[in-house]
């Protein structure tokens, strides 16, 4: 498989067992079994410890956390590093760049959390020219009350007039609600989608995002991973070319969907099946994502 994509369910209880070997003090504050997550930053450099720390609510805390073990496990597993031996910095975008292992630095990785799951998507190969972005979706709306027209006028100039034809051209058999409900989650999948080519670009948040536009051909999301989608792209340049890219979106359940970018400085020699090759993303257990873990020593 020439990249790798993972999901791990923030939900999941971290259990005595999972981590027992690895630490020699714990609390189960929860339980007789159940351990605070905030053991394992044991596993990380202290200045990645500080950054997650500060956040103030415990699911923001557990998804930057677990984003973080997940790269770390990632080069671990795919890449033969040294867990302890790992050095990141971030880009002017905060994005996660490795600085060590040198002969790894360009290996491309993405990290994506939203609602109840965290996504990784790294190359596996030292050879290859990809780039790689991930993004994942909440679809339960962020503002209960607020009807699909009055939350849509906030993003309009995100869209392209296909994409936004998309999102309005959800099934009318249907009562008001349940329209409203499919309109949101049309949303959050472009939106998903925009989000996975903005990251492998690498770029801020100003960037243009009606410079291209995605051609939807699978209309109802499901579990396994959808290919055909395509993007063409209006404002062709040096940093968003027009070709070479490829996409893979699903659900995770049914409330999170992600998207996946991959963009090759090769297109000709690339193909499709290569790149996504429509295996459905591997979700790791603590045990997994723990299985090469050692800590780092206290500085």
């Amino acid at each position: 498989m020439p990249i790798a994509r993972w999901a791990f369910d923030i939900r999941q209880p971290l259990l005595l067992e999972h981590i027992e070997p690895l630490v020699t003090s714990l609390t189960a504050d929860n339980g007789p079994n159940i351990v605070p997550v905030t053991n394992l930053l044991n596993f990380l450099p202290k200045i990645e410890c500080d950054r997650i720390l500060r956040f103030r609510a415990e699911d923001d805390m557990r998804r930057a956390l677990i984003g973080r073990l997940m790269i770390h496990a990632f080069f671990a597993a795919h890449h033969g590093c040294h867990w302890e031996e790992l050095v990141f910095s971030r880009s002017e975008t905060n994005k996660p760049i490795l600085l060590k292992p040198d002969h790894l630095r360009n290996i491309s990785f993405n990290i994506s959390h939203h609602g109840n799951w965290v996504l990784l998507v790294g190359d596996t190969s030292v050879e290859s020219t990809l780039r790689l972005g991930i993004d994942v979706m909440d679809f339960q709306k962020q503002v209960p009350e607020e009807s699909f027209d009055t939350f849509l006028r906030c993003f309009q100039d995100q869209f392209t007039k296909g994409e936004l034809a998309f999102m309005n051209s959800a099934p009318l058999d249907q009562d008001a609600s349940s329209r409203s409900d499919d309109q949101f989650r049309r949303f959050y999948r472009l939106w998903c989608l925009k989000e996975s080519v903005v990251k492998t670009l690498g770029v801020g948040i100003d960037f243009n995002l009606q410079s291209f536009e995605f051609v939807i051909q699978n209309e109802e999301e499901v579990l396994e991973p959808t290919l055909s989608t395509r993007m063409d792209v209006y404002v062709p340049s040096d940093l968003l070319p027009r070709e070479g890219w490829f996409f893979e979106e699903a659900l995770l359940d049914q409330d999170h969907c992600y998207a996946i970018a991959a963009l090759t400085d090769t297109p000709e020699s690339v193909e499709q099946g290569s790149v996504m090759d429509g295996s459905v993303i591997t979700r790791l257990d603590w045990k997994e994502l723990l299985k090469d873990a050692v800590p780092y020593p206290f500085s």
